[in-house]
């Protein structure tokens, strides 16, 4: 009986090693496989068959689809198990954290700053120039020092050997002295009390430079209500700090902004992170903060380019994301899950953030938006908990415009 049944379900194969979704069960899913994997070269190399190719089953309801578009007899439509998650994982990281690298020790230390000149703190506001001094020499995707003060690495506290080390996790962005936004992917599974956020880095490899980072252990992890871990909806996370961060040229928050209409004249946005050049093994984390100009990409015009990758034609875009991207070679990758994507408001010249650096397919491919989650989107929620943390302090007052940049 059971091997009749099990060559009847075979001979519902569509075209092209196609499944008819709502139909396959998952002896037939194995047999694809398989099939494949007992395949001649010829076959191996065959094209992944595109949204032109479904067609209706043969003999039964449903929809020809390759077979890792059916999961549980019916058509994946949100990319759950397929997208690729923007975090990193434990390759490449030979001191045991891309934050501490083997480095000849340098023969000219940088004279710090002195710290104790007052600082008035600016939403959103960029040093392109860097701070004090410009670098020269670096390449163009790597910033200048102090260039996105608002950046965050997030950390995992860890003992080896008797000795704690900090693990790299992925990005944040700071929107308040207390508080770091980040994507909820990257640290839902991680106890909160082993976090620990850094601020005002740079170089990772370089402890002298003019501004140190600051260190600062998480308190408290609000994850909001609607996300998933699998699709990565609503992924929005926010870091409560156990102390506030003293806010300097090296340190300071991004603006925030509820308005939808903050992104109809947007063209263009950054990325930046310590993440991987590329996809896959061969990627390494950066040592010096990079950052990436992607154009921004409309919701509807993003969902048709992902529906031509291996999402398939049914794939939906749910409306937590925005997208930019799409141009060769240049994306967010692998370890800069959770960074921030800012975007330059022309009428006040401050920088908005509007991502969250969460999934895409591969990275830096042709006409493939890179998908970030939607701070707009989830503005109402960041504030709610953002209130509820803080004892309803006036939290905004930080990451609001002003109507011009203040002198430094």
């Amino acid at each position: 009986m059971r091997a009749g049944r099990d060559r009847a379900v075979v001979r519902e194969w569509c075209s092209h090693m196609l499944l008819c979704a709502c139909r396959m069960r998952h002896l037939a899913v194995l047999a694809a496989v398989v099939a494949l994997a007992a395949a001649g070269p010829r076959e191996r190399r065959q094209a992944a068959a595109g949204p032109e190719d479904y067609a209706p089953c043969k003999g039964g309801t449903g929809t020809c689809v390759p077979y890792y578009l059916c999961q549980d007899d019916t058509i994946v439509t949100d990319g759950a198990g397929i997208i690729d998650i923007r975090i990193g994982g434990p390759e490449q990281q030979e001191c045991g954290n891309f934050l501490h690298i083997c480095c000849n020790d340098p023969t000219r230390p940088v004279d710090p700053v002195d710290p104790t000149i007052p600082y008035k703190s600016v939403c959103g506001n960029r040093k392109t120039s860097g701070i004090d001094v410009r670098i020269q020499g670096f390449k163009g995707n790597e910033t200048q020092f102090g260039e996105f003060p608002w950046m965050t690495a997030i950390l995992k506290k860890e003992i080896v050997a008797e000795e704690e080390i900090n693990l790299y996790l992925c990005g944040g962005s700071l929107i308040h002295p207390s508080i770091v936004l980040t994507a909820a992917h990257c640290i839902s599974k991680h106890n909160p009390h082993a976090l620990r956020v850094r601020l005002g880095e740079w170089d990772t490899q370089n402890e002298y430079e003019p501004y140190k980072h600051q260190d600062r252990d998480v308190q408290q992890v609000v994850i909001h209500p609607g996300f998933n871990p699998n699709n990565l909806h609503n992924d929005f996370a926010l870091l409560y700090l156990q102390t506030p961060a003293e806010l300097s040229k090296n340190v300071d928050v991004i603006c925030l902004d509820s308005t939808p209409s903050v992104l109809a004249n947007i063209q263009h946005c950054i990325v930046t992170g310590w993440g991987k050049d590329r996809f896959g093994k061969k990627g390494v984390f950066q040592n010096v903060l990079k950052k990436i100009n992607l154009p921004f990409v409309e919701h509807a015009k993003c969902q048709h380019a992902l529906r031509t990758t291996r999402l398939g034609a049914f794939f939906n875009l749910d409306q937590s994301f925005v997208c930019a991207g799409g141009e060769e070679g240049k994306d967010s990758c692998s370890g800069d899950g959770g960074s921030p994507m800012v975007c330059l408001d022309n009428n006040k010249q401050q920088y908005v953030q509007t991502g969250i650096v969460a999934w895409g397919i591969g990275c830096g491919t042709n006409n493939v938006p890179g998908v970030y989650a939607d701070v707009t989107f989830g503005y109402d929620w960041i504030v709610a908990e953002a209130d509820q943390l803080l004892l309803n302090q006036n939290v905004n007052e930080y990451w609001t415009y002003y109507d011009q940049i203040p002198a430094q």
